[in-house]
């Protein structure tokens, strides 16, 4: 032995999970409010604290009036809508699904 190691192995680090969360409905919060909330949590930092700003990828009100049931109070299926907020990619289902992607580091 020459006093050399070997070379360690190559990580296999894993990839960021994806997080996802479902609005309700009929609950007291508005689908934006839940959207702001996932975010927070998904970058780890305090709603309240104004880091997270939904306003700079999309309207809030916008994003409420986009899913809400139609006139007739039938509700709207079929539909999404994605943007980014620092490099994740969100993507908002008209079933209420709020699926955030985190930034891919190559």
């Amino acid at each position: 032995m020459n006093g050399e190691h070997p070379p360690a192995p190559a990580s296999h680090a894993r990839p960021p999970s994806v997080y996802r969360v479902f609005h309700d409905p009929d609950g007291p919060a508005r689908l934006s409010t839940t959207a702001a909330h996932a975010l927070a949590d998904c970058l780890g930092i305090d709603v309240s604290d104004g880091r997270v700003l939904l306003y700079d990828a999309v309207d809030p009100d916008a994003l409420d009036r986009l899913f809400r049931p139609r006139h007739d109070g039938r509700a709207r299926h079929g539909s999404s809508l994605s943007f980014t907020v620092r490099d994740h990619y969100v993507t908002i289902t008209s079933d209420g699904e709020i699926v955030i992607e985190p930034p891919v580091h190559r």
